[in-house]
C-alpha cells in the first residue's frame, strides 16, 4: 500500500516592489491556507503591516485552498492597514478561493484584482 505523507503546508513569500507610481509589499501566497497555518500567515502579515507599506498587495493565484481562519487573518490584517491609513489588494484568486471572498462577501470589504499588475494601478 502506499499513502502519501507529503503534507501540503503554505508557502509565503515578501518583497518590496517598486513600480512606477509607489512601491508596495507584494505577499505571495502558495498552496492551502487553514487552520493549521494561520498562526504562521498572522506573522507574516503583521510583520509587513509593521513596515507600514501604503499598499499590501497579496497574490492568491498559487492558493488552492483557504479556510475561514486564515480568511480572518487577511481581513484582520485589513483593519491594521487601514487604521495607518494603507490599503490591502487581493490579486489572482483561484474559482475555489474567489468563491469565498464572494460567498463571505470579503471581496466587499478587500478589492479583488485579475492580477498584480491591476491591483498595484489600483
Amino acid at each position: 500500500m502506499l499513502y502519501n505523507t507529503h503534507v501540503d503546508l503554505l508557502t509565503t513569500s515578501v518583497a518590496t516592489v517598486e513600480s512606477g507610481s509607489e512601491p508596495y509589499t507584494l505577499v505571495e501566497l502558495v498552496g492551502e491556507a487553514d487552520v493549521t497555518n494561520s498562526d504562521a500567515l498572522r506573522e507574516v502579515l503583521d510583520a509587513c503591516v509593521a513596515q507600514q507599506p501604503r499598499t499590501l498587495i497579496l497574490d492568491l493565484s498559487g492558493l488552492r485552498f483557504m479556510d475561514s481562519s486564515a480568511l480572518h487573518v487577511i481581513l484582520r490584517a485589513n483593519r491594521a492597514m487601514d487604521r495607518q491609513g494603507g490599503v490591502v489588494a487581493l490579486a489572482s484568486p483561484r474559482d475555489p478561493v474567489a468563491k469565498m471572498l464572494r460567498l463571505t462577501a470579503a471581496d466587499q470589504l478587500i478589492p479583488v484584482y485579475q492580477s498584480v499588475s491591476e491591483a498595484s494601478a489600483g
